[in-house]
């Protein structure tokens, strides 16, 4: 009678002992092996457990903070000579190269 008793209650004990892991396990924590170390190896002392438990429930901060995405500023619209066919050199109202007058 009490294999029927004992068992169920291992299960229940085990389930509840490593419950930090399982919720790390769950929320696919980067740290995951801290975790069960911490939580297997102090888990026995309340304090241990907690500590495992608080750790597999926080958020971690790489995932609250979004990647950073480059911003391409605005180029002016660039202006090419008539005459020699040149680029402006930032805005000049005459062409660099031959002196025509851009439009």
């Amino acid at each position: 009678m009490f294999h029927l008793i004992g068992f169920p209650f291992f299960l229940v004990s085990a389930t509840l002992y490593f419950l930090p892991t399982i919720i790390a396990v769950a929320r696919k924590k980067a740290n995951i092996v801290g975790i069960l170390l911490v939580n297997f190896l102090l888990g026995w002392s309340v304090i241990g457990w907690i500590v495992a438990l608080v750790w597999a429930v926080s958020t971690e901060r790489v995932d609250q903070v979004p990647p950073v995405q480059m911003v391409s500023m605005p180029q002016p619209a660039r202006r090419f000579c008539s005459r020699c066919g040149q680029p402006d050199q930032g805005g000049s109202r005459f062409c660099p190269h031959c002196g025509a007058a851009l439009s």
